[in-house]
């Protein structure tokens, strides 16, 4: 069984998802803002069923997202930087050439986004604050620990395997 990471847009799901797509299973199920409840219930359903197949299981960082785990008591950590970061994460978007509708989005509800996500007192909502200029997920001491655990894990299993025949 994985673990499920709630993903602020720019902490670097994408490039994790690159860098580690051949040492651990991930399965991304983010979508942009799910519109209503039927879709939360499918995402919900989706995370599920994926969680027991996969090392880690990615999903948007957006508030209803958010809500339709928190209302089912399903544990999730979210990864999302600190209001300093503002101008790192709008230069990243300019760089990745985004839309300009996506780069003004950003430049609008940054901090609004980051104060609901600071608010949330879900007891199943475990927060990290990426605080540091450069600190994404890939490089967040906490994922390289539980990678280089899966890694070890896999290590023995095989050596076990191995072992038996």
């Amino acid at each position: 069984m994985g673990i499920i990471i709630s993903s602020f847009k720019g902490c670097g799901r994408s490039t994790f998802i690159e860098a580690n797509s051949g040492k651990v299973k991930i399965y991304d199920a983010s979508q942009e803002n799910p519109q209503d409840d039927e879709e939360l219930e499918g995402l919900v359903n989706e995370v599920m069923d994926a969680v027991n197949d996969n090392d880690i299981v990615f999903i948007d960082s957006s508030e209803p997202t958010r809500e339709a785990f928190n209302e089912r008591g399903i544990d999730y950590d979210i990864f999302y930087p600190s209001k300093e970061r503002r101008g790192e994460f709008i230069e990243n978007l300019v760089r990745k050439r985004a839309s300009s509708k996506e780069i003004m989005e950003m430049d609008r509800h940054f901090d609004k986004l980051i104060k609901e996500i600071d608010d949330d007192e879900s007891e199943n909502c475990y927060k990290h604050k990426l605080s540091n200029t450069g600190e994404f997920i890939g490089n967040s001491p906490i994922i390289e620990q539980y990678v280089d655990s899966l890694k070890n894990r896999k290590t023995e299993d095989n050596i076990k395997t191995e072992g038996n025949d």
